[in-house]
């Protein structure tokens, strides 16, 4: 009787046990991630990025799905559902944030950083990313990474070769922001605000003259029959980003923003990996669909430095000491 009690006991345990066991299931944690680029890891830098995070993840065992670009909405449609929680993580434009930190400027000024490794320490070494955070907050989002789309920025265009600031007189360039707009009258060139749906358009029809982007840009998205010239004048830091809801993030244990973070450092170490070497590649490439590839002797690349170092004294919306104490921590990070 008494071996008859404790075996029903047990059965009834085991039963508790078995439907429990769905509920816990169910209770992984989950990632739903919005990618904004080709689904091809040796061109688009982003991607790579989502697809080594979200690989990552799903290796410590959560739950994941990501959503092909555009699919769920454009830049501005998938910033209002990560703010409002619907959207874990999107890949989207460093501009969206910018409009909500201003002091994100900073990293953008032309000729900031000397190469791709100096960029990499600073983002992922100083507590650069935290202080930014720390204002966003108030946004609802947090940026998990700041991520690289290629080599830094050259210019592409239809007219002319560019070797020094001088050959930019005359041309007209596709400017995301005022802040480029600016950057290409200090160049001596004239830009113009196009979205970028527009660009095949606009550049066909001499609304613009070209624009500028990493190397492999015309390559993914099939425009190198839109160019004549690149030049290799690495301008600035080609920058998107990894933004995150704090609905989503608040959520989070500790052991699963470790996992997060862990992910991340993965997919930081990658793609800058990539970006750092993939340069080449893309400018042999660029040659042999026809585009004359040029790339500046460093006293040419002093020339686009120096018509364009007043945008470090003049940075909209943030006072000048801050800006210098970013560019003091940015310089921290320098290779000695």
């Amino acid at each position: 009787m008494k071996k008859s009690l404790i075996a029903t006991v047990a059965a009834f345990a085991l039963q508790g046990v078995l439907a429990f066991a769905p509920l816990q299931m169910a209770q992984a944690a989950s990632l739903s991630l919005a990618l904004d680029n080709t689904p091809d890891r040796e061109a688009a830098g982003t991607f790579r990025w989502a697809d080594t995070f979200e690989k990552s993840l799903k290796a410590q065992g959560w739950d994941t799905e990501t959503f092909p670009r555009d699919s769920i909405g454009g830049e501005n449609e998938r910033m209002d559902q990560v703010q409002s929680g619907i959207l874990d993580v999107s890949m989207s434009n460093l501009g969206k944030a910018v409009q909500l930190n201003p002091e994100l400027r900073v990293v953008q000024l032309p000729y900031t950083f000397s190469d791709i490794a100096h960029e990499q320490r600073f983002l992922t070494e100083s507590n650069f990313l935290d202080q930014i955070n720390a204002k966003l907050a108030d946004h609802d989002v947090r940026i998990i990474a700041i991520v690289p789309n290629g080599g830094f920025l050259g210019i592409f265009n239809t007219k002319q070769a560019v070797h020094s600031v001088s050959d930019m007189k005359g041309l007209r360039l596709r400017a995301l922001d005022q802040s480029q707009l600016t950057m290409f009258d200090m160049m001596g060139a004239s830009g113009v605000v196009i979205p970028w749906a527009e660009v095949p358009n606009a550049i066909q029809t001499g609304i613009a003259d070209g624009y500028v982007n990493p190397a492999g840009v015309p390559l993914t998205f099939g425009q190198t029959s839109l160019f004549k010239h690149y030049s290799d004048a690495k301008v600035m830091i080609s920058a998107r980003m990894a933004i995150a809801s704090t609905q989503w993030w608040d959520g989070l244990s500790d052991d699963e923003k470790a996992q997060v973070n862990k992910a991340a450092a993965e997919a930081n170490a990658d793609v800058f990996g990539w970006a750092a070497a993939i340069d080449q590649t893309h400018m042999t490439q660029l040659a042999k669909e026809g585009i004359a590839v040029y790339q500046p002797t460093p006293a040419e690349i002093a020339t686009f430095r120096e018509a364009t170092a007043a945008m470090k004294t003049n940075v909209p919306d943030v006072d000048q000491a801050r800006v210098d104490e970013i560019l003091s921590l940015v310089e921290r990070y320098q290779a000695q």
